[in-house]
């Protein structure tokens, strides 16, 4: 029996390949590292605070790398993901970002003893949540909106429609431990690995990549209020 994903993708026609795969991972490699660039140089007076200017780099990045491999052949972004949903599935992702972040204390609380020295991964990201009104809602619509707008159409868009074609698990299993590794090997590794596999499950199930952009967008966004509240 075809999943939703499997009947989406019979009826788009094409599903990212190889040429795909090649040139979005050139190209997101190209503008991680330019805006990395870019954004340890900001001046010390720039409105731009390191933790926003890394928001912008994670989101603006994967998304010109999922707009690369969109062109090369397919020019679909409905084979990509990027199709309606029935908004059952977006209520899910809601459900499924609100539980993996009640779950990233334990989460946590586990794996943090086996990455010493790597709490400070995130302090930029907390001093952007935590600088005032503006700077919050600045920090939400950076880290909570257009970061896992880019990432997740880069390793669900691109990275797991493509690994699909060899099963389900290889597609989510696979895609959410390349998003882990790409948050560096560090505490936050074992968060980002829950919810990749949560956006990858939703994705393949529903056919669509909004569920996944939703569960990733509420539960950046609640962490970022989290620490723009309490400052911690």
């Amino acid at each position: 029996m075809n999943t939703t994903h499997e009947v989406a993708q019979e009826r788009d026609g094409r599903r990212p390949g190889w040429p795909e795969l090649g040139v979005a991972v050139l190209t997101a490699a190209v503008l991680y590292l330019a805006g990395s660039v870019i954004a340890l140089r900001l001046p010390a007076d720039s409105p731009v605070s390191p933790g926003q200017a890394n928001f912008l780099v994670s989101g603006l990045a994967p998304l010109g790398a999922f707009a690369a491999a969109v062109l090369v052949r397919i020019r679909d972004v409905g084979s990509f993901g990027m199709r309606r949903v029935h908004p059952g599935w977006l209520l899910m992702g809601v459900a499924a970002g609100l539980a993996f972040f009640g779950l990233s204390w334990p989460i946590s609380a586990l794996f943090d003893p086996f990455f010493p020295g790597s709490e400070s991964v995130q302090q930029s990201y907390r001093d952007a949540a935590g600088a005032g009104v503006l700077s919050l809602v600045v920090t939400i619509v950076l880290g909570g909106v257009l970061t896992p707008l880019g990432e997740e159409a880069l390793f669900r868009g691109v990275i797991a429609n493509f690994l699909f074609r060899w099963g389900s698990w290889v597609g989510v299993l696979v895609s959410a431990t390349v998003f882990a590794l790409a948050h560096g090997l560090n505490a936050v590794m074992p968060l980002a690995f829950a919810v990749g596999l949560g956006a990858g499950l939703l994705l393949r199930f529903s056919g669509s990549l909004w569920p996944g952009v939703v569960v990733h967008t509420v539960y950046n966004s609640a962490g970022i209020l989290y620490h723009g509240i309490t400052g911690g």
